[in-house]
Parts: structure tokens; C-alpha cells; sequence
């Protein structure tokens, strides 16, 4: 039986191959996902035209305020709508610098989220930072929202 002259190449191919996943699992940052317990229902073909961050409550945790609309799908029939929600992130809280938005992870650590930044009038927004970001499910207008977010610092990817 002759061997392939490729069949060492293979061979190493996959070694290379195993170890290159191995090698990158083991530097792969932590990744929590920070589900809102709140959900809602809007226009199931509707789309999102406009969300604004905040602070609330007495333990000034991160809110979302988004807007949906039908305009797409305006006509004599479906007049123009507007729906308004407000999702909290309760495990997401101000920190002592009144400006930094943290989670406070199970097993100790706390990740920065979102900061305040003034915007050009001078006036403070708050804005998600590259490891954090926004899921937002919404299959037949039911929505849920998550917050993916990364313990080293790196940009956050969605699954």
C-alpha cells in the first residue's frame, strides 16, 4: 500500500490546527451576558428609530429608552405608531466616580459597562464602552435585550 506523499502535511495541518484553538481558548476574554428582566411588545415589522441610555432608581442603575415605529408600513389603513419602552439593567450600577457604569460579576470582579461623557452642548450622555454591547431579540415584536460584555477590555462580539 503506498502512502499519499501529502499524508505528513495533513498530519501537521491538523496538530497546527488544534493547537492554534487550544492556544486561543485559553486567551479568550470572559464573556457575561446581562439580560433585562423587563420585556414588552411592539410592532412585529417595526423598526427601531431612536434609544437613549439613563440612570435610575435609588441604586442609579443603567436604563434603556428606546422607540419603535411602523413607518415602513404607514399607509391609509395603518396610520403612523409610536412605542415607547424602558428597560432596566438593575445589575449594572454607578460607581464612586459617579461617572462609570459597572457589573459586578458573581465571582468577584467588577467590569466597567458605560460612562458618561459630555456631549458638544456640554451636556452629560451616557454611552456603552467597546466591550459592551446591545442584543436586542425580537422575533414576532416581543422583546428582550441583553448587554454582552467582556472582562479584558477588548470589543465586545455578538454570538
Amino acid at each position: 500500500m503506498k502512502r499519499s506523499p501529502l499524508a505528513p502535511t495533513r498530519r501537521a495541518l491538523a496538530c497546527a490546527w488544534i493547537c492554534l484553538i487550544l492556544a486561543a481558548r485559553a486567551d479568550s476574554p470572559h464573556l457575561w451576558r446581562i439580560a433585562s428582566p423587563d420585556h414588552d411588545q411592539t410592532f412585529a415589522y417595526g423598526s427601531e428609530q431612536r434609544r437613549v441610555w439613563a440612570e435610575r432608581g435609588w441604586d442609579h442603575h443603567l436604563v434603556l429608552l428606546i422607540n419603535f415605529t411602523n413607518d415602513a408600513y404607514v399607509d391609509q389603513n395603518f396610520p403612523r405608531q409610536y412605542d415607547n419602552f424602558e428597560f432596566a439593567f438593575p445589575t449594572v450600577r454607578i460607581g464612586r466616580d459617579r461617572r462609570t457604569f459597572f457589573y459586578q460579576t458573581a465571582d468577584g470582579p467588577r467590569i466597567a459597562v458605560a460612562e458618561k461623557r459630555p456631549d458638544f452642548l456640554g451636556l452629560e450622555e451616557i454611552h456603552l464602552l467597546p466591550n459592551a454591547a446591545l442584543l436586542i431579540d425580537k422575533p414576532h415584536g416581543y422583546l428582550s435585550l441583553t448587554l454582552m460584555v467582556e472582562a479584558n477590555g477588548e470589543t465586545a462580539s455578538l454570538p
